[in-house]
């Protein structure tokens, strides 16, 4: 029992460490010597833009050619000022060759592409697509110490569900939300917490985890170690994991593939893009034709363990906050998406507070919550709910709608 306890401790210590990766090693592009400098010049400007960005809590950086430098902290943007923001064409173009390894056409066939680089300090995720002003990127930061799932807010709920040995939990919110983050702490718990293999297949890879005890983790990135997520899918299931991660189910083919995973004896946590839990599952099934639906609905009920939405807004404190829409699923949700009813779902999470027996809960309770705490305003709540009018008499009944301001 203390070994066991000793090497649990040493689990903790070792995944609180900051995990560095180093940038790829520079790409020889066929050009003469002087051009190969003006490249290293402008990875070094690009990976001291980086550096300074997260020095000061940036979370993302917006670059057009020949423009200044748009960053985004806390929510809001802010434009560089002088020569030092501006980039060009040539650097852009660098980038790009220095980040895909000088992979032939690495925009095409989508006229976009998302890798992943590092400084040695910050890694970051680069979004390069083809636009009116030329290839134009997105940044976003990736925090260097990857983070514990309560200390991003993963409702507990969601936490004990990655002891399950199979299912799905779908993450759900809009880009920059913070569903990768959410994955990245849930994964730190099963590296932490369990011996188990972990498979997981991103586009790009985003956070880096080292294994933990007799931990085994297989990290790929679509582009460079797979061609789509079918075929990465595909081959974890030969690969015996216990959890498998998919970044994000692009179409209906990679849906097919996570809920077939699911269903055979996998726990399967992914990402897509519905603002709310009834649009996460219409779009989920809608991926598919008419004819295929009814079995498709009838696996994701049984499959199904949670759905949860995200999205963040402006916090008292400046920054932003997590609010969330949960949905555990159990016998009465799998009813209702089994027999075409995703639109009483909600009355159905209001039924179970009622009673008294709520695990789920909709984005109005969420933002009510967060008002109470003193989190965030009642504008703010009233701006980012789905259901105002609900929220509204809610505030009312707590007494926090007129406490803070608003005409009653």
């Amino acid at each position: 029992m203390n070994d066991l306890m000793t090497r649990r401790g040493q689990r903790a210590l070792d995944s609180a460490a900051p995990v560095f990766v180093p940038p790829p090693a520079a790409v020889e592009v066929p050009s003469s010597g002087p051009l190969l400098v003006s490249s290293s010049v402008s990875i070094a400007r690009l990976h001291a833009l980086i550096d300074s960005c997260g020095d000061e809590r940036v979370s993302d950086m917006h670059i057009h050619p020949n423009k200044p430098v748009r960053r985004l902290r806390s929510g809001k943007l802010v434009k560089d000022e002088g020569p030092e923001g501006v980039f060009t064409d040539e650097d852009i173009a660098a980038w790009l060759v220095d980040a895909t390894e000088g992979r032939p056409n690495p925009l095409e066939p989508r006229g976009h592409t998302s890798v992943a680089m590092a400084t040695g300090r910050y890694r970051v995720r680069g979004t390069f697509r083809k636009s009116l002003a030329g290839t134009t990127v997105t940044f976003r930061l990736i925090p260097t110490v990857i983070p514990d799932a309560n200390d991003v807010g993963v409702p507990q709920i969601i936490q004990e569900l990655v002891h399950r040995d199979s299912g799905l939990i779908i993450m759900e919110g809009p880009t920059g939300s913070g569903k990768t983050t959410a994955i990245a702490g849930l994964i730190k718990k099963v590296n932490t917490e369990y011996d188990k293999h972990i498979y997981m297949v991103e586009d790009p890879t985003e956070f880096v985890h080292e294994e933990i005890g007799a931990t085994s983790i297989v990290q790929r990135q679509i582009g460079s170690h797979a061609s789509d997520y079918p075929t990465a899918i595909e081959d974890a299931l030969r690969s015996k994991p216990n959890v498998i991660v998919i970044g994000e189910l692009l179409n209906a083919a990679t849906a097919k593939a996570a809920l077939h995973a699911a269903t055979t004896g996998h726990l399967v946590i992914t990402t897509a893009h519905a603002g709310s839990i009834t649009e996460a599952l219409d779009s989920f099934i809608g991926q598919f034709t008419a004819d295929e639906q009814p079995q498709v609905r009838s696996r994701l009920s049984q499959s199904l363990l949670a759905i949860m939405v995200q999205k963040l807004v402006p916090a008292v404190d400046g920054r932003l906050q997590a609010a969330r829409e949960v949905l555990v699923n159990n016998l009465n949700f799998t009813e209702l998406i089994r027999d075409e009813k995703a639109h009483m779902i909600r009355g159905q999470i209001d039924g179970d507070k009622v009673a008294g027996k709520q695990r789920s809960f909709t984005l109005e309770s969420s933002l009510l919550t967060l008002v109470a705490e003193g989190k965030i305003t009642c504008d703010v709540a009233m701006a980012a709910a789905k259901a105002p009018q609900e929220l509204e008499k809610d505030l009312k009944r707590a007494g926090l709608y007129k406490e803070l301001g608003l005409a009653a």
